[in-house]
């Protein structure tokens, strides 16, 4: 089993704290249109005094006086399904936003990710997913076996959210903002959180550690 790599020993919350990340972190969100949550604020709405917003939103999280709202419930079909998902409310979508964008060169740097990982990665899709897949072909693997992970985004707890993390950053002021974060979710992979795509990634770390040497997308 592959070892993690030292936990980085700097500190994250500068980079989530400063106003500058944080507005970039909003101009990221709001170019997508997405459901209010239970604050009801849209983001045109949001969009409107949004210097003096951020301003105060990056005090907040310096002096430790954040705390995230109440999440909107929402079932959406999905594939013949229904999908329960929990929107936050704009603000708490900023935070999250930023904790992803201060953990992810550290998540890099630091190996947690195994390199033919596409999801849900910076700088990584469909065309790069494509194009190794491609090499394989071309290297003569033909035979294909299709795996999934019964339940990959369900049944985890902050607790272990906070550990899957852990394991590549060790910043504890960081950490307890992330654990702020799950604990006010109805779980910490709900579907809709800014930070589900990156704890599903490394909750399936582990799986992944058992495909090294095959040949993997």
């Amino acid at each position: 089993m592959t070892r993690p790599a030292r936990p980085a020993p700097h500190s994250l919350m500068p980079l989530v704290t400063d106003p500058a990340r944080l507005k970039r972190a909003a101009r990221q969100l709001m170019r997508r249109s997405g459901s209010p949550g239970a604050d009801a604020v849209t983001w045109a709405q949001y969009r409107n005094g949004l210097d003096a917003r951020i301003t105060a939103l990056a005090g907040r999280l310096r002096d430790g006086t954040w705390t995230p709202g109440p999440v909107r419930p929402l079932v959406i079909p999905s594939w013949g399904k229904t999908l329960p998902l929990a929107i936050p409310a704009a603000e708490d979508r900023i935070v999250h936003r930023a904790v992803r964008m201060a953990a992810e060169p550290v998540l890099e740097a630091t190996g947690a990710y195994p390199p033919w990982m596409y999801g849900w990665r910076p700088r990584a899709g469909r065309v790069e997913a494509l194009t190794a897949a491609a090499a394989h072909l071309a290297a003569g693997r033909t035979w294909v076996a299709d795996l999934d992970v019964a339940a990959a985004t369900s049944g985890a707890t902050p607790e272990e959210a906070m550990s899957w993390i852990a394991r590549w950053i060790s910043d504890g002021s960081f950490l307890r903002l992330i654990r702020i974060v799950t604990a006010s979710l109805p779980a910490p992979l709900s579907p809709g959180s800014g930070l589900t795509p990156m704890l599903t990634n490394l909750r399936l770390t582990r799986a992944d550690e058992q495909l090294a040497g095959l040949a993997v997308i």
